[in-house]
């Protein structure tokens, strides 16, 4: 009687932890869509997007052309921020992701050549008017599974009524090989449910060795043009 009694509670007290933590992700969600969080994220993801087309205009007129071959903006969904807390191993809590998580705002730049890209990283590093919180250079060091790009995480200053306020963006910078690599990975593997094969995995990270080289062979066509 005493173990069927035990047994019991630790099944109540699971059902409740579960129940618990549906309610946290409920939370997160009424608390993503409110207007002024939304506002303030938007108003960040523009001042950066802003400032990288600055750059454009005077790397065309020093060069002849420009570096952005396509820039984009998005926002992490509250779904996306509650599987990233889970990974990480971080409580399922609005308060918490906004503290720990960098990724929420999100900046893409897709450039022509590694040179450019480079460019622009310095750019950002030493004018001032952004903070570089952190960097992280996956295209001379890739990730296990093959990824390449330059990531930037940055600190924003927003004014409004309630003062200065810092919001972070992170800015991913990239070829335009290193993103069609990307959209491939995420089609076949990052996105599966489904166990997918070593082998398959391999294949994918042979394809990003092949696309660095391609890199390279492209940056020293425009090089001797």
């Amino acid at each position: 009687m005493e173990k069927t009694i035990n047994n019991a509670s630790v099944l109540f007290r699971t059902r409740i932890d579960i129940y618990s933590d549906d309610k946290r992700k409920e939370e997160i969600l009424y608390r993503w869509s409110e207007k002024e969080f939304q506002q303030l994220h938007e108003r960040a993801r523009c001042e950066v997007m802003n400032y990288i087309t600055e750059m454009d205009e005077m790397y065309k007129q020093k060069n002849g052309n420009g570096f952005i071959r396509h820039l984009e903006n998005r926002m992490k969904t509250p779904e996306s921020i509650c599987g990233k807390l889970e990974r990480k191993g971080y409580p399922f809590d609005f308060d918490v992701a906004v503290e720990k998580l960098n990724d929420i705002s999100g900046v893409r730049v897709i450039c022509f050549c590694l040179k450019e890209i480079y460019w622009l990283v310095n750019k950002i590093k030493t004018d001032g008017r952004f903070k570089v919180l952190k960097t992280k250079d996956y295209i001379k060091h890739p990730k296990n599974n093959g990824y390449q790009s330059y990531h930037i995480i940055l600190e924003v200053p927003i004014k409004d009524e309630k003062g200065i306020r810092t919001m972070r963006v992170e800015v991913q910078i990239r070829t335009i090989i290193m993103d069609a690599w990307a959209s491939v990975d995420q089609r076949i593997i990052y996105k599966k449910k489904k166990k997918i094969s070593s082998r398959l995995k391999e294949r994918v990270k042979q394809y990003g060795k092949i696309g660095h080289l391609l890199d390279e062979m492209i940056q020293n066509t425009i090089d001797e043009a």
